[in-house]
């Protein structure tokens, strides 16, 4: 039987195109300031561990962790360094927490994009130096390739993942977290840039700034404090096959880590009962595709529902690299503590949070919350 854990406070910092009055740890301070504050604990006494979900490239400094303790509370403290999307960090936290070493960790993921002088080039080095990059192969033409497929395979049409874009945008404009929100017509996304045929401008979400901090803690640490938490039943991640020059490349790795939250919680892989669902959608169609993945193909669960994304996703909000995955569990945790504002959906008690670490990975993860 697993040890029950919680979010007992989360906090966040930014969101907006590019911040220039604070710097990357300044952001991450704040954001974690008022994650404390939420949580009602001092980092000095009452945090066991802090993890930082952070890249040295997106970053641009070498060993860019030597300069996260300070800024988390964390000087002198246990502080680790997770290389991935900010749900997987929350996984590093429970299992600390369940191994006993800690009662409380902070889990902190940011984005200061803006800094980064050619995208294009930091995205390049993902790519396989022997056999893609020569051939002048980015992540965004992947992006394109699996697009045409999914497109292809699904049935699916470039018309449905144009509403996607049109619907993600109008969500966002009751999100005052949203940096694109917007009223755009079907012609508009249609007429937008060729970016990789059949993807268009409009179908990539752009880029935002941020820091989110959240606050997890053991059962037994909650009923000492008389916590109200949002609690995590279950959380996976998963990989599959990268190689997209060795098979059709698919969302299995989100199917996966759903069927092994879902185990953890004790439920059946279902999302017919779960209020609000803020799934990754870095690009339209890939909202499409975790969407599928969730349910096991194409069905009536589709992304207009109300419980898709009611945030606006990262295309209306911004994609925030590490920190997209903490974002939608920001969105999730709001929800259900009904304090997500213009967006609140009703009677909202369970959610789920799905991320994608991005082309060419293959990697995805899951957590289920509940209130």
């Amino acid at each position: 039987m697993y040890q029950k854990v919680g979010i007992v406070g989360i906090g966040y910092e930014g969101f907006r195109p590019s911040i220039s009055d604070l710097s990357t740890r300044e952001l991450m301070f704040e954001a974690s300031y008022k994650a404390y504050e939420d949580a009602g604990v001092d980092p000095r006494k009452d945090i066991g561990s802090f993890i930082s979900c952070d890249e040295d490239l997106w970053d641009g400094w070498s060993i860019t962790d030597e300069m996260v303790p300070d800024q988390l509370g964390g000087a002198q403290r246990p502080v680790c360094t997770v290389s991935g999307d900010g749900i997987t960090g929350l996984g590093h936290a429970v299992m600390q927490i369940r191994a006993g070493l800690a009662d409380v960790v902070a889990v902190e993921a940011h984005s200061k994009v803006a800094d980064v002088v050619r995208k294009d080039e930091v995205e390049l080095l993902s790519i396989d130096p022997t056999f893609l990059r020569p051939l002048g192969i980015s992540p965004t033409s992947l992006a394109g390739l699996e697009m045409s497929m999914f497109l292809r395979n699904s049935g699916y049409k470039r018309s449905d993942c144009t509403a996607v874009v049109v619907d993600m945008k109008r969500k966002a404009l009751k999100n005052a977290r949203a940096s694109y929100a917007g009223r755009l017509t079907s012609k508009e996304v249609e007429e937008s840039e060729p970016v990789s045929p059949p993807l268009r401008e409009m179908d990539i979400a752009k880029h935002t700034e941020g820091s989110v901090n959240a606050v997890l803690a053991s059962e037994s640490w909650i009923k000492k404090n008389r916590a109200d938490p949002v609690y995590i039943d279950g959380i996976s991640w998963s990989s599959s096959n990268p190689w997209y020059e060795e098979g059709e490349p698919s969302a299995q790795y989100l199917s996966d880590a759903f069927k092994r939250a879902c185990e953890q919680a004790g439920i059946k892989p279902s999302v017919s009962r779960i209020d609000v669902l803020e799934v990754d959608d870095s690009y339209s169609y890939k909202l499409l595709q975790h969407l599928s993945a969730l349910v096991g193909g194409k069905g009536d669960f589709e992304y207009n529902d109300k419980r898709i994304n009611p945030s606006g996703g990262s295309l209306g909000v911004g994609h925030m690299i590490e920190a997209t995955g903490l974002q939608k569990v920001l969105e999730v945790v709001l929800q259900l503590r009904k304090e997500a504002g213009a967006i609140q959906l009703k009677n909202a008690s369970k959610g789920l949070a799905a991320s994608w670490r991005g082309h060419p990975t293959a990697t995805g993860a899951v957590v289920l919350l509940s209130r």
